[in-house]
C-alpha cells in the first residue's frame, strides 16, 4: 500500500512538472522500453491527437477533465512517447485503432496510463543499475536554450544581457535602455538629441533567445542564432531594420503629423518586407534554402532581392523567397511553435528538424544525406533536455540518434 501511494504521488508530480531530473529520467527510461509500452503508445497517441485537435466532440461534462489530462500528457509525457512518426508508419497505426470505439478509448486511456505505469515505474525505481548510473547520466544532460544575447551599441561597446542586472543598462546619447526581469530590453528616448544614424544591434547565440521593444514601440522576439540591427531613433519618413536568423515582429502603428502611416521595413539578404502595422514571423537563416515569412495579422509586401518580384501577403499566408517567390497557406501552429515554447513537425524532413535542434541546444549534427530526407510528424516542448528530444525522434525505430559530448550522430 505504501509503494502504491508513493508511485501515485510520483506520477502526479510528473504530470504537474514538479519531478526532479532523476525522476524524469526514470519515467523516460520506462516509457522508452517497447516491451512495456508498445500497445500503450499506440493507444495514447491516437487518443491524444484526437482530443487535442477536436475537444469539442467530447461531452461538455467530461471535456474539461479529459482535456486537462490531455494537456498535461502532451506537455510532460509527450516528449518521451513516440510522438514523432515517420510518414509511412502512420496509416498502419490508424488502421489498428479503427476497430476500437472512440468513446471507449477516451475513458480508458487515462486509466490505462496510471494503472499500468503505477506498478512498473515503482519497480524500475528499485533497479540497482539505474541507481548506480543515475548521477552520471544526469551530468551528461544537455539543457535547452535560455534568455541570453549581446547588445552592441553605436560606439562599438557590447553588453552581455544575460549578465547585466535588471534596470537601466544604458543612458547615453539621448537614449535609455532598460532590462526587465522577463528577459527583455526596452528603448526609450531620454531627449531629442539621439541621432537616427546611430545604430544598435542585438544578437543571440546558439542556445539563446531574447526580446526587444524598439524605439518606436514595436516588439521583436529573436530566436537562437539571430540578430537585429536598428537605429536608436527612427526617421520620420520610414522605419527600417535588418535581421538574420528568425525574428517574430509585432509592429506598432506610427503616424506622422499629417496622420499618414509611417512604413516599417525589414531587410534580409533575400528580401525586403514592407509593413504598416502588423504581426509576422521571418525565418531567414543562412543555412536554410529559403526565407520564410508568415503573416499573422495585417498586411505585408515582400520584394525579392534577387528578382525584384513583389507580392502582397494576406493573414494566414506564408512566402518562401529564394531563387523564386512562392505564396501558400501557412501552418500557423508549426511556423509559430517556437514563440509558444514548442517544436512542431508536420511532414518535416529530418535534416530541417535537426538544424532547429542544433541551434536551440548549441550542438552539432552528423547525419547521412540519405536519412536527412526522411519525414516526421510530432510535437515536443523546447524546455525538455536534448536527450528527451532525441529519444522521441528515435522512438519510431527508423533512425538511431546518439549524443557524444555536444554532437548528435544519426545512424540507421
Amino acid at each position: 500500500m505504501g509503494e502504491q501511494m508513493i508511485t501515485n504521488e510520483l506520477l502526479k508530480r510528473y504530470l504537474q512538472g514538479k519531478c526532479t531530473l532523476a525522476e524524469k529520467k526514470l519515467v523516460a527510461d520506462f516509457l522508452a522500453d517497447p516491451d512495456h509500452t508498445a500497445v500503450l503508445h499506440r493507444l495514447m497517441e491516437t487518443e491524444t491527437t484526437f482530443l487535442w485537435d477536436r475537444p469539442e466532440e467530447v461531452e461538455p461534462i467530461d471535456a474539461a477533465k479529459i482535456c486537462e489530462w490531455q494537456l498535461r500528457l502532451k506537455e510532460r509525457i509527450g516528449p518521451v512517447q513516440p510522438m514523432v512518426q515517420a510518414e509511412e508508419t502512420q496509416p498502419q497505426v490508424k488502421s489498428k485503432i479503427v476497430a476500437i470505439g472512440k468513446r471507449t478509448i477516451r475513458y480508458v486511456a487515462a486509466a490505462v496510463l496510471f494503472v499500468v505505469l503505477a506498478g512498473l515505474i515503482w519497480s524500475l525505481m528499485q533497479r540497482d543499475d539505474f541507481k548506480e548510473n543515475q548521477t552520471a547520466d544526469l551530468k551528461k544532460e544537455i539543457v535547452p536554450g535560455s534568455e541570453k544575447a549581446i547588445l552592441k551599441l553605436a560606439d562599438g561597446s557590447t553588453i552581455s544581457l544575460s549578465d547585466a542586472a535588471n534596470g537601466n543598462i544604458v543612458d547615453r546619447g539621448g537614449v535609455k535602455v532598460k532590462k526587465t526581469a522577463e528577459g527583455e530590453i526596452v528603448y526609450a528616448a531620454s531627449n531629442r538629441n539621439a541621432s537616427p544614424q546611430s545604430y544598435n544591434s542585438i544578437s543571440t547565440p546558439n542556445g539563446g533567445q531574447y526580446r526587444v521593444t524598439l524605439p518606436d514601440g514595436s516588439k521583436a522576439w529573436l530566436n537562437a542564432a539571430s540578430s537585429l540591427t536598428y537605429p536608436v531613433e527612427f526617421e520620420k519618413k520610414e522605419r527600417r531594420v535588418k535581421m538574420t536568423g528568425e525574428v517574430y515582429f509585432e509592429i506598432a502603428k506610427v503616424s506622422n503629423k499629417k496622420n499618414e502611416h509611417i512604413p516599417f521595413f525589414v531587410e534580409t539578404n533575400k528580401q525586403v518586407i514592407q509593413v504598416l502595422g502588423t504581426t509576422f514571423n521571418v525565418n531567414a537563416y543562412a543555412n536554410e534554402p529559403d526565407d520564410c515569412t508568415t503573416l499573422v495579422e495585417g498586411s505585408v509586401r515582400l520584394i525579392a532581392a534577387h528578382s525584384g518580384k513583389s507580392e502582397l501577403l494576406k493573414p494566414g499566408q506564408q512566402a518562401l523567397v529564394g531563387k523564386n517567390m512562392q505564396l501558400s497557406e501557412a501552418d500557423m501552429q508549426q511556423n509559430l511553435a517556437w514563440i509558444n515554447g514548442y517544436f512542431i513537425f508536420r511532414r518535416e524532413e529530418l535534416g530541417s528538424i535537426l538544424r532547429k535542434i542544433a541551434r536551440w541546444y548549441d550542438v552539432t549534427v552528423e547525419c547521412p544525406p540519405e536519412l536527412s530526407t526522411m519525414k516526421f510528424t510530432g510535437k515536443v516542448s523546447r524546455s525538455q533536455s536534448l536527450s528527451a528530444v532525441t529519444e522521441m525522434i528515435a522512438s519510431i525505430d527508423k533512425v538511431k540518434l546518439e549524443i557524444k559530448e555536444r554532437r548528435i550522430i544519426v545512424k540507421k
